[in-house]
């Protein structure tokens, strides 16, 4: 299985490039927020519980977020793989994380969206138009926002630097070619090295195609001279005739003479 996490801070550009990455290879797209939406709207016991500390302006507790998420994933099993949004957060859900996909292959990479904090606060003021959301108007609180990625969510970089899994992706440009760059990564993968390797395997069979025509020629070739050989062999038939008509001319001639 091919399990991604795509790594960022707020206004990275992770849901954009989430959305082209499942298409291009087949993965479920989990999102916290997604995932919190979900529970909340369709009033589930986690729903429920989520809603408590919400209400009060609290932190959802890691254990909750972590059930909704167990949920997703067994309830999708025959799935290529995943992409993980917005998870994990912290080292807690980045060790529930591995225990969870233990036996799903594991966490395949982690791609960090790398943007400067200027790029983050034009690209979260711009959203806050179109969205209407207060959090990404307020630049204050849009900064804060971003400290508070630094202080706790930056550590699981690391956590999965020591993995040999973290990866730094320039995340500033345009959107198809920061998606060229995730893609590269992800191509990178032993499963996807597969699927190239059995592309390529079915060229050969197009050239030996190509390669049997000459063949036919040749068949060609034979039977010409097969009608070659049978007409001159007609005509050194033929000669004999003509050399027994002189000659029985030349015997009578002689048997006059006498």
């Amino acid at each position: 299985m091919i399990n991604i996490i795509l790594f960022g801070p707020p206004g990275s550009g992770k849901g954009t490039q989430a959305e082209k990455l499942v298409k291009k290879y087949s993965l479920l797209h989990i999102s916290t927020g997604d995932l919190f939406r979900y529970n909340l709207k369709n009033d589930t016991k986690l729903g429920k519980e989520a809603k408590k500390y919400i209400d009060k302006g609290e932190l959802v507790p890691d254990r909750v977020t972590i059930k909704m998420l167990k949920e997703k994933v067994e309830a999708n099993p025959k799935v290529k793989g995943y992409i993980f949004d917005g998870f994990p957060r912290t080292l807690p859900q980045s060790r529930a994380l591995d225990r969870l996909l233990k036996t799903r292959g594991g966490v395949s990479k982690l791609l960090m969206l790398d943007v400067p904090d200027e790029e983050l606060i034009k690209r979260l003021v711009q959203r806050g138009k179109t969205s209407g959301r207060k959090d990404d108007t307020d630049k204050k609180i849009i900064s804060n926002r971003l400290s508070v990625y630094k202080e706790t969510t930056l550590p699981v970089f690391n956590y999965y630097v020591k993995k040999d899994c973290s990866v730094k992706i320039w995340g500033v440009g345009d959107i198809k070619l920061i998606f060229e760059r995730l893609s590269l990564e992800i191509d990178s993968l032993k499963g996807v090295r597969r699927k190239k390797t059995t592309s390529k395997k079915s060229s050969p069979k197009k050239a030996t195609k190509k390669k049997a025509s000459p063949k036919k020629a040749v068949t060609k070739k034979k039977t010409i001279s097969k009608k070659a050989t049978t007409k001159t062999s007609a005509k050194k038939k033929s000669t004999p005739k003509k050399t027994t008509a002189k000659t029985s001319k030349s015997k009578a001639k002689k048997t006059t003479k006498k």
